[in-house]
């Protein structure tokens, strides 16, 4: 008998809105019910005990409820002759049924009943159980095989875990139970179990652990005042600078190796282990610093469990939350994301991404997890691209052609691959990326979208939102940028404009009057709010205004490259009973904040530097070029 699997049992419910872990569903089917019966009509065979029928239930099953299922609580009491032997006992020996009466015995804390006196105790009585698992392990240390026997070493470990399982209370009166667990130590005890041998005890530290950090414990209650909403917060931060202090984070990063998914309970730690991660990286997202360091195995984990995706659907669930952690860590704002990027570029990352995504190229996503999982794929990948490493493994890696080809299936995926397009064509290190994407006849597909062929009829992949219109022109903006003059590629991309009458001229001021109309709006309401500058800035961005300057900046490059499409959109302008002026005002307030990261919304660009002033110079040029040709 395995001492783990006597411990073994399913996670105890949250109310937390976060990820949840699901048990597998059992199987029903026809297939596995004949099984079943098959194998308990081999077992009837070898048995010469008397076979049980439904007559035997005595038809008044619940007269003694409550009561001893027999005399002194012995499991032998009703044992049935079997001269083999094979179940004699009920197949239980006394450690076995001492572990059952025990947890049938079990009684539950309620919340209501914590004081600091009781929470003490309670933590006093952790470290006795910790104290005494401690000096059984050492006793038996020699001789693992005589554990499982020993009904005091038993006692020990499901006392722990008992004890690990009573924690969990205490995350209903945070302000008087965190202070007591700083006072008496708990957080380096719990760092020290992490590293426990029986896995059932580590994961029980876990889910201990995600219930007190979840960020519901910080929700205000009804009829609760301010003082006590700031205690909660404050014995919250203490309790995480501490286990941040006792090393937690590192041990389990370290540890997430050691769990076998393939066990039930095991891949249910791995989840609460990704749940508590996310925790601390909600209450304190400056810990993530240390995630990204080379030193840590973390993103390494992440990566390669987003890899293994022949493991069945049961494991899914860790390989989705896996997706979304490494979505969270490379978008947050701290000191060391960058370096955290750019390990994308290293042992073959942005290829084993764009393996995941290759999945959904031709199908879309079979659920709503499956969803939400893709999109964190394409959104790390974008939050990653900033890095001019990470842009050179994804052109080497065929991303490029690989978002091409989701644009022309029209799945799911297809406004996810404009989105990560846009990221990967900014800047100077998006150069060689704009020209493959026009070797790859990306033009056509994506001008497909820009015109909004399908929309009306639903398509999945159809270009339906303004952040949709939005990524379409940055993408525009970024060949204009970067193309070389009078190259072929250029000259096809300005091609486009031209054909068909002028179709997308028409499109993109079409575009422009519903952008201009929204961010107008904008500035009326600054009027009554009397918002300063800025604000009516962030406000006039969040309208769309970042469209509206893309927009232009498209116009003015048109007009500087040909005189028919000039003349066409001043015709169009006119109608409109505007000018260039309209357009250069604009794009003068767009000089303006280019490069103000807490304004303009922009990718975090590794030379955002040199990309922001070579960007003002080109605005420059166009605003000179405008302003000579407005009569």
């Amino acid at each position: 008998m395995d001492i783990d699997d006597i411990f073994k049992r399913p996670p105890l419910p949250k109310g937390s809105t976060k990820r949840k872990f699901e048990h597998p569903i059992p199987d029903f089917s026809a297939e596995a019910a004949a099984k079943a019966i098959k194998l308990d009509n081999g077992g009837a065979d070898k048995g010469k005990g008397r076979a049980v029928t439904i007559e035997d239930g005595s038809g008044d099953e619940d007269e003694d409820e409550g009561g001893e299922f027999a005399p002194g609580g012995d499991a032998d009491y009703f044992e049935e002759e079997d001269p083999e032997g094979r179940f004699f006992g009920g197949g239980l020996n006394d450690v076995q049924k001492q572990v059952l009466n025990i947890m049938d015995s079990g009684n539950e804390t309620d919340p209501a009943d914590l004081t600091p006196q009781s929470v003490k105790k309670q933590l006093l009585t952790f470290e006795k159980a910790i104290n005494k698992n401690r000096d059984q392990r050492t006793r038996y240390s020699n001789d693992p095989e005589k554990r499982v026997d020993s009904w005091s070493f038993v006692d020990s470990e499901f006392a722990l875990v008992e004890s690990l399982n009573g924690l969990l209370l205490l995350a209903s009166k945070p302000a008087i139970a965190y202070p007591l667990l700083l006072e008496l130590s708990t957080p380096s005890s719990l760092a020290d179990l992490l590293s426990h041998e029986n896995q059932d005890v580590v994961i029980a530290v876990i889910e201990a652990l995600e219930e007190w950090t979840d960020e519901e414990v910080l929700e205000v209650e009804e009829d609760e005042d301010e003082d006590a909403d700031d205690q909660r917060r404050e014995a919250m931060k203490g309790l995480v600078a501490g286990l941040m202090e006792a090393g937690v984070i590192e041990l389990i990063v370290s540890g997430l190796e050691r769990f076998n998914e393939e066990d039930e309970s095991e891949r249910a730690g791995v989840f609460h282990a990704l749940g508590l991660i996310e925790n601390l990286l909600s209450l304190t997202p400056d810990i993530a610093t240390s995630l990204f360091s080379p030193k840590s195995p973390f993103i390494k984990y992440l990566l390669a469990r987003l890899g293994a995706d022949k493991l069945g659907p049961d494991f899914d669930q860790n390989r989705f939350y896996a997706g979304e952690l490494l979505a969270i860590l490379l978008g947050l704002p701290v000191d060391g994301v960058r370096e955290g990027r750019r390990r994308l570029a290293e042992g073959g990352a942005v290829d084993g991404l764009l393996k995941v995504l290759s999945a959904y190229r031709r199908k879309d996503p079979s659920s709503a997890d499956e969803i939400e999982f893709m999109e964190n794929i394409f959104d790390l990948l974008c939050s990653a691209l900033s890095e001019e490493a990470v842009k050179a493994a994804f052109l080497e890696g065929e991303g490029i052609e690989l978002m091409c080809l989701m644009l022309k299936e029209k799945k799911l995926s297809r406004t996810r691959a404009i989105k990560t397009l846009d990221y990967a064509l900014q800047g100077p290190a998006g150069i060689p990326l704009c020209e493959k994407f026009v070797e790859m006849l990306g033009l056509k597909t994506l001008f497909s979208a820009f015109m909004g062929k399908n929309a009306g009829k639903k398509a999945k992949g159809a270009i339906t939102t303004h952040e949709d219109n939005e990524h379409v022109l940055s993408i525009v903006s970024s060949l204009l940028t970067s193309l070389a003059s009078d190259s072929p590629s250029r000259l096809r991309l300005l091609a486009k404009f031209v054909e068909a009458d002028y179709e997308k001229v028409d499109r993109l001021l079409e575009l422009r009057e519903d952008v201009e109309a929204r961010v107008s709006v904008a500035g009326k309401d600054a009027a009554e709010l009397e918002m300063d500058e800025d604000e009516l800035y962030l406000e006039k961005l969040d309208k769309g205004l970042f469209s509206l300057q893309l927009i232009d900046y498209i116009v003015g490059w048109l007009c500087m490259e040909d005189d028919g499409v000039r003349d066409h959109i001043r015709m169009l302008l006119s109608r409109k009973d505007q000018s260039f002026s309209d357009v250069i005002r604009v794009l003068k307030e767009y000089r303006e904040n280019v490069g103000d990261a807490s304004l303009v919304p922009a990718a975090d660009d590794g030379d955002a530097p040199d990309a922001a002033e070579e960007q003002r110079v080109i605005l420059g040029h166009l605003i000179s070029y405008l302003e000579g040709i407005d009569v």
